[in-house]
């Protein structure tokens, strides 16, 4: 399903979107940018990103992730005084609403001292003083002149957050934390983050930019960042791991587009640069395993693959006929029962079988000790069966 693009007319930390399944898509959060709620002067001079991927126990009993976001900015101010700063979240689609606050754990910290965040549902009963801050008129005033009344009504739901910082003149820290669950569907999540808000600052750039991104085990996608004057970011590995570059077509102009594709046993991603002024969102995704709803490149730049006849049909041996499996040999048996320990990163001690696997960029050894899900325990009992039903005479 084509995702739904949700305007962000300024965002901090998340877009709440619908938490429905709908084709398959369960629209949940995105993190954002801080902006100044009116008109400013302050600019950024540096700022220090952080995404990093933390399992939790979802309602399901499932071990899943979520996206912890902290960044520390250096502002710089010509005066000093109280100011807004904050975000809104605009829902996403015109379907029906959760009424669930994805936003999680948000904290603030405005040099050394922690502040309140505040938050108010955009209704009638919205505080005088909220009303009046300029990015909630535009935010009105937008929905007013091109959506239908009804349509108007529907996005007074959103939520505004905001805190107030009590800036000196000079330097100023601000350090804020929060975590989001992302939009997912079959068996990816994407964990996206608007940062073009940056435009909202008095020197429309950071001055001084950083960021890490974190995955943990997560075999990660992230399309190549580019700059407004068309430079493109190079991320570079500080750790172990598997890191490449591949071409995918965009579906929707049927053009290349180049793809950062992440495999890790420790550390993070990086990268540093100045004056910078983002041309397009970041996007993270998370991929849980090949059979999902992903298609992926025949093959990176290095020659990395991700999939074969053998590792797509490991899962489903036991849908095979007898003469398709007579043409599996007993070497391609003993990859097609190992592909899920590959998969959860088990260091194999058998040279024919790692070797068989480095050929694909999310093997990544981290020892014996892994663990299986449930539908890879079946599948491992469906290729043992018919190994033995070989040795067997069957």
């Amino acid at each position: 399903m084509k995702k739904v693009k949700i305007l962000l007319l300024f965002a901090l930390v998340i877009i709440f979107g619908v938490n429905l399944l709908a084709n398959d898509w369960e629209f949940g959060s995105e993190g954002g940018h801080i902006v100044p709620m009116n008109v400013s002067n302050i600019s950024i001079k540096s700022e220090r990103l952080h995404f990093k991927l933390e399992k939790f126990k979802s309602e399901y009993g499932t071990l899943d992730n979520e996206m912890v976001v902290t960044v520390r900015f250096v502002f710089d101010s010509p005066e000093a005084g109280e100011k807004y700063i904050g975000f809104i979240t605009p829902e996403g689609g015109n379907e029906e609403w959760d009424e669930v606050n994805h936003f999680k754990n948000f904290r603030t910290v405005v040099n050394g001292k922690s502040v309140n965040t505040v938050s108010y549902r955009l209704t009638d009963f919205v505080p005088k003083d909220v009303k009046k801050l300029e990015e909630v008129k535009k935010y009105f005033k937008e929905y007013d002149e091109e959506k239908a009344k009804e349509e108007a009504d529907y996005y007074k739901r959103s939520y505004v957050y905001y805190f107030k910082a009590n800036f000196k003149k000079g330097e100023n820290v601000i350090e804020h934390s929060y975590r989001y669950d992302g939009s997912g569907g079959v068996g990816i999540v994407d964990f996206n983050y608007v940062w073009s808000t940056i435009s909202k600052w008095k020197n429309q750039k950071v001055d001084d930019f950083e960021v890490i991104v974190e995955p943990g085990d997560a075999l990660i996608a992230m399309p190549v960042i580019k700059t407004k004057d068309g430079k493109e970011i190079k991320w570079q590995l500080a750790g172990e791991g598997n890191v490449d570059y591949a071409y995918k077509e965009n579906y929707e102009t049927n053009e290349p587009y180049k793809i950062l594709y992440a495999r890790l046993k420790k550390g993070y991603l990086y990268f540093k640069t100045n004056n910078f002024k983002p041309e397009e969102e970041f996007e993270l995704r998370e991929i849980k395993g090949l059979r999902v709803n992903y298609v992926f490149p025949d093959k990176t730049e290095k020659g990395f693959k991700f999939k074969d006849d053998l590792t797509d049909n490991a899962y489903s041996i036991k849908y095979l006929d007898k003469d398709e499996i007579k043409n599996i040999s007993d070497e391609e048996l003993q990859i097609m029962r190992n592909y899920p320990y590959a998969l959860a990163g088990y260091d194999f001690s058998d040279k024919k079988l790692k070797d068989y696997f480095s050929k694909f960029l999310w093997y990544v050894p981290t020892g014996k000790d892994v663990k299986l899900g449930e539908y890879d325990y079946e599948s491992v009992k469906d290729v043992d069966k018919v190994i033995n039903d070989r040795k067997n005479g069957k």
